[in-house]
């Protein structure tokens, strides 16, 4: 729960939302980026946000590193304005139905990782709807698609040679980089086969009450183990498309008011789904859920297995070639686990202390994450130093880029 809350917060702090406003921040005017404007208490409740979403109490920063916090986060809201100024002049802007399709898949994987009353709940703390979430992340997934397509568009200029890559090696080796390669191989801890029968069982029993007639509402409030909808009688209100689990959603989507489905069986476990009406692109519909609960005994196998694949990549084992055959997680398993190139202090917050640590070569021991248990590389193939080569001399360039364009623009920082 604790990892859902820092990415929700993570998200308000990319948008910059104005949530919780407190009255004793200062509302000046700090920087003038060509027709847009900066306030100061824009900045303060960003860093406030920040430090929050860490969970550091303000008062335990020194005032020196505080202002230079504050100097970061102001410099990153200029750079914001800087690449849209810069978008609005190449007319870069990324397709809303791409946006879409992204924030459906974000909301979902928020809502898989803990259900979904665990996201409401985390939501309120950060005094937040589903509805401006939701704005946020299309505000934020934006900006990104702007930023991948003017980096797709610089990338032409960028040209390593061997020599290049060889000398990188050099300074990459030694730790000298500020970027770094990752992959991963994930496994998931799955219910044994005794639990997962029980509840198709009682499943299957339930459903062929619900044929004979009995009340839906009814034997939902009974026996149903969702400890959000089951006291409503299963209901789950309106919901739209990328709001559940996948088979769940297909499953409501394509039933007809009134209509029952059959047994529909997700990582949580089995439900039996009835639709009771349909507007537009948004369904109401009841469940019944029989969970197949992991315990302690199912984690502990997870953890063995990717202990064993650990010891496999040890002992010499092509890691890729074992995160395409092994890898639970279908998103890199089919890339040999390759996740991406990030700067050290930007990396993945399940990995954050392993990638400071692990030297280029070095394969981690499992970690728990929300996936499960992953082990991780830190990549030194040349292909990857050449991908990092690659991203580092296009950063620079970016830079150069949006550096030209505050040269044009009137830009006007007023700090004390």
């Amino acid at each position: 729960m604790k990892r859902l809350g820092i990415l929700i917060w993570a998200v308000v702090l990319m948008s910059g939302l104005d949530v919780q406003a407190r009255p004793q921040l200062a509302d000046r005017i700090i920087a003038v980026v060509d027709d847009e404007i900066i306030l100061q208490s824009d900045v303060e409740r960003t860093l406030q946000q920040d430090l929050m979403a860490k969970g550091v109490d303000v008062r335990s920063i020194p005032e020196a590193q505080l202002r230079e916090m504050f100097n970061q986060i102001l410099e990153n809201e200029v750079q914001d304005k800087l690449l849209l100024v810069r978008a609005a002049e190449d007319s870069v802007e990324v397709d809303p139905e791409r946006i879409e399709v992204y924030v459906r898949e974000q909301m979902r994987q928020y809502k898989d990782q803990n259900g979904p009353e665990v996201f409401a709940t985390e939501l309120a703390r950060a005094g937040l709807t589903e509805r401006l979430f939701r704005d946020q992340l299309r505000q934020n997934l934006r900006k990104q698609g702007i930023r991948e397509q003017m980096h797709q568009t610089l990338s032409y200029r960028v040209n390593v040679s061997p020599r290049d890559v060889a000398e990188f090696q050099k300074e990459y080796l030694l730790g000298e980089s500020n970027l770094v390669s990752l992959s991963h191989i994930v496994v998931t801890p799955k219910p044994t086969g005794d639990k997962v029968e029980k509840a198709r069982k009682q499943a299957e029993e339930l459903m062929a009450r619900v044929k004979a007639g009995e009340d839906f509402a009814a034997l939902a409030r009974e026996y149903s183990e969702d400890p959000g909808s089951g006291s409503q009688g299963g209901d789950l209100g309106f919901f739209s498309r990328g709001t559940m689990v996948p088979e769940f959603e297909e499953a409501a989507f394509a039933l007809k008011p009134g209509e029952v489905s059959d047994l529909v069986q997700t990582k949580y476990g089995f439900h039996i789904i009835r639709t009771d009406e349909l507007e537009a692109d948004q369904v109401r519909a009841r469940h019944i859920l029989l969970l197949t609960q992991l315990d302690e005994s199912d984690v502990e196998a997870a953890q063995k297995r990717a202990l064993d694949i650990y010891h496999r990549a040890q002992k010499g084992e092509d890691f890729a070639e074992l995160a395409r055959e092994l890898s639970e997680y279908e998103q890199t398993a089919s890339v040999g686990g390759y996740i991406n190139v990030f700067p050290k202090d930007e990396l993945p917050a399940d990995f954050a202390e392993i990638g400071a640590t692990l030297k280029p070569g070095q394969v981690s021991l499992p970690i728990q994450t929300s996936r499960g248990w992953d082990v991780v590389k830190v990549n030194d193939d040349v292909d990857s130093l050449e991908e990092i080569l690659k991203q580092q001399k296009l950063e620079e360039l970016f830079r150069e880029m949006l550096a030209n364009t505050r040269k044009k623009l009137y830009v006007d920082i007023r700090l004390e």
